[in-house]
């Protein structure tokens, strides 16, 4: 079944929403995060303009933290003190982002930054995940240890008694508000440097930070993804550049994944958790390498296809001149026909590498869903199974 898609000016087949929500739904509910990073530029490649891409990511996000949450909270994994402590600072250090990425978009220097940090951030948490997985575990798949224990960083972030002590029962430590601002404040700083909701930065916070268990962590950082895509939400909408029956399609498929992968981190053991949250960051960070590369093929016709849209349209700014040629597709396709065979190379260079960089985290986001499911079955048939042998054992004992 193809929709129209009004708003976003898109026709997409029906399931092709639905299997992207389903997936993201359980990627996020097992891992604590929205996924933006996989539905962003996957939107993108089914033709929708960036902004329109981000804004039904946002309204997308909201119901499926809700539901997510919701599956938390009732196995107990939503520390909801301090998830609210961290929404308020989280906020502070999102506004402090964007004022440093508007200062860097002004001279002109913010797209290889901010592709720098975010490929420094994947591999190094990738990468160190990984390190402390196969150490904990001597390269065995998690069968000596169901979750690490308290870093040697958080333990030195709760030794710090500086009033006032925050008691965070359903954590079970008890640490300084001013260690749970610092480290709320520099996460959403990241965010909002980097354009995206935070969890693949927050979550491990809460772990190696504030050293919160693995599961708690999850849960805590959904909670507080939840209510962050409140906001973003309604300010995309505001400016009507959210696609409701993309969203609402996506949430179809998403509220069901969310409640999958929620149900997963039951069976899953804190550490395995870890393992497959490390090699998704160090996927997505080959994806933003890809991302780097088509970047350097834009660089050979960015400056004259730029002042020929201002010559056209009259534009100057850049963000109009981005908008411009995300709208008019066609014309500029249209143009760089006309242009040098090194022109036209570089244009379908570059739209082979973010292809490269869209369809490998798609293909991430397909196969690392299918093994929580079956994760999920298995532990659900072992609990069963045992279950069963228990109760026959009673009534042999009887």
């Amino acid at each position: 079944m193809e929709l129209y898609l009004p708003i976003a000016n898109v026709e997409i087949m029906a399931w092709q929403l639905v299997l992207l929500g389903l997936t993201v739904g359980i990627i996020g509910g097992f891992f604590g995060i929205g996924g933006a990073f996989i539905i962003t530029p996957a939107l993108n490649i089914f033709g929708f303009p960036m902004s329109y891409a981000i804004g039904t990511d946002m309204a997308h996000i909201v119901g499926k933290s809700i539901v997510a949450t919701a599956t938390h909270r009732k196995l107990g994994n939503v520390d909801m003190k301090l998830g609210i402590l961290m929404v308020v600072f989280t906020a502070i250090g999102i506004e402090t982002g964007a004022i440093v990425i508007m200062w860097l978009e002004r001279i002109g220097s913010v797209e290889p930054i901010v592709r720098i940090v975010y490929i420094v951030l994947l591999f190094g948490l990738g990468i160190y995940m990984l390190y402390e997985y196969f150490n904990l575990t001597n390269g065995v798949s998690g069968h000596k240890v169901k979750d690490a224990g308290t870093s040697s960083l958080a333990k030195k972030m709760q030794n710090i008694h500086i009033a006032p002590m925050i008691h965070l029962k359903v954590s079970g430590l008890k640490i300084s508000l001013w260690v749970i601002g610092v480290v709320a404040t520099s996460t959403g700083f990241l965010a909002g440097f980097l354009g995206v909701g935070g969890g693949f930065i927050r979550m491990p916070a809460l772990m190696y930070v504030i050293g919160c268990p693995t599961t708690i962590a999850v849960g805590t950082d959904l909670f507080e993804i939840m209510i962050s895509g409140l906001y973003g939400a309604f300010t995309y909408a505001y400016k009507g550049r959210v696609d409701l029956i993309a969203a609402v399609v996506m949430l179809f498929g998403a509220a069901i994944g969310a409640q999958i992968g929620t149900l997963a981190t039951a069976y899953v053991k804190g550490l395995t958790i870890r393992l497959y949250f490390a090699v998704t960051m160090i996927l997505a960070g080959v994806s933003v390498v890809f991302k780097y590369i088509a970047s350097n093929y834009n660089y050979t016709y960015k400056t004259a296809l730029n002042s020929w849209v201002t010559a056209t349209s009259g534009l100057v700014s850049s963000p109009e001149i981005k908008n411009w040629i995300v709208m008019n597709k066609s014309a500029v396709k249209a143009w760089i026909a006309q242009q040098s065979d090194t022109m036209q190379t570089a244009y379908a260079m570059e739209k082979v590498w973010n292809n490269y960089s869209a369809y490998l985290l798609l293909s991430a986001a397909c196969g690392l869903s299918a093994l929580i499911v079956v994760k999920m079955i298995q532990g659900v048939m072992y609990e069963r199974i045992s279950s069963s042998y228990r109760e026959k054992g009673g009534k042999i004992n009887q």
